[in-house]
């Protein structure tokens, strides 16, 4: 099949579990939020309760869909590395077949389908629901599986331990903010993180070190200027979880870029 027919394929893939991903959470905030509080809070944001968490998911799905396809896959598919050094390329004998389609378009489309909603519930609610990232995580887990069991790029084993080692290193420094009793990462945090660095790991070996530059900038940032707001420094708190998503993705996308 053309490559190009192949690329169109894993894009709207992509998309497609985006859609779904976006229709479910939709349909259902007072399956995943768990709080009569809270739901009244969500149906209260005339942005929440529209469709602008879910077209917000489909535009994230369709530009990470194109970046993944045009700088991880396209030069596999050539037979040419994609970080070949200068004196010359290196061949990749290893090209992706349907599995590494499949399971990395299904990954990155039910992720883009999710960000929108994690994010206005950790801004509004102050809580990353576990409804969503328990289930988004052990989905995340199950395609990477698949896709190291059926396919054949070696991106899903830096991406199983980018979120492995990412996700003790959250745990680790939750559990040190607990016998400091300092405020760390919360437990949503913890949670998103496998999944936050997972992705990362897909699109290349050095993209999670990148992406936790990113997320700490913002998350300064963002601190920085809650500070400026409350006209404090002492007992401001940001929610983590956008700092965490947005820096996935921007770290995602520039990474074939900068590395």
């Amino acid at each position: 099949m053309d490559t190009g027919v192949l690329h169109g394929m894993t894009i709207g893939v992509t998309v497609l579990a985006a859609l779904a991903c976006g229709l479910i959470l939709t349909a259902s905030p007072q399956v995943w939020t768990n709080d009569s509080a809270h739901l009244q809070r969500w149906q209260g944001s005339r942005w929440a309760r529209g469709p602008g968490p879910m077209l917000g998911g489909l535009v994230i799905a369709a530009v990470a869909a194109l970046v993944f396809t045009l700088t991880v896959l396209a030069p596999l598919e050539t037979g040419w590395s994609a970080h070949a050094p200068l004196s010359g390329e290196t061949f990749a004998p290893d090209q992706p077949n349907s599995a590494d389609r499949i399971a990395s378009a299904l990954l990155l489309g039910v992720v883009s389908g999710a960000t929108p909603f994690l994010i206005t519930a950790d801004v509004s609610l102050r809580r990353l629901p576990d409804r969503i990232n328990i289930p988004l995580s052990l989905l995340a887990l199950a395609l990477i599986i698949t896709g190291s069991v059926f396919g054949n790029l070696t991106m899903w084993f830096s991406s199983f331990f980018s979120g492995l080692v990412a996700l003790a290193f959250f745990i680790a420094l939750h559990l040190l903010g607990r016998v400091l009793r300092a405020r760390t990462m919360g437990l949503g945090d913890v949670k998103l993180a496998f999944i936050v660095f997972a992705v990362a790991g897909l699109f290349d070996l050095w993209a999670p070190a990148l992406v936790l530059v990113v997320m700490m900038l913002i998350a300064g940032v963002w601190a920085l200027v809650g500070a400026v707001r409350a006209r404090r420094i002492r007992g401001v708190t940001i929610a983590f979880g956008p700092a965490m998503l947005s820096g996935m993705w921007l770290g995602c996308l520039f990474a074939p870029i900068l590395l």
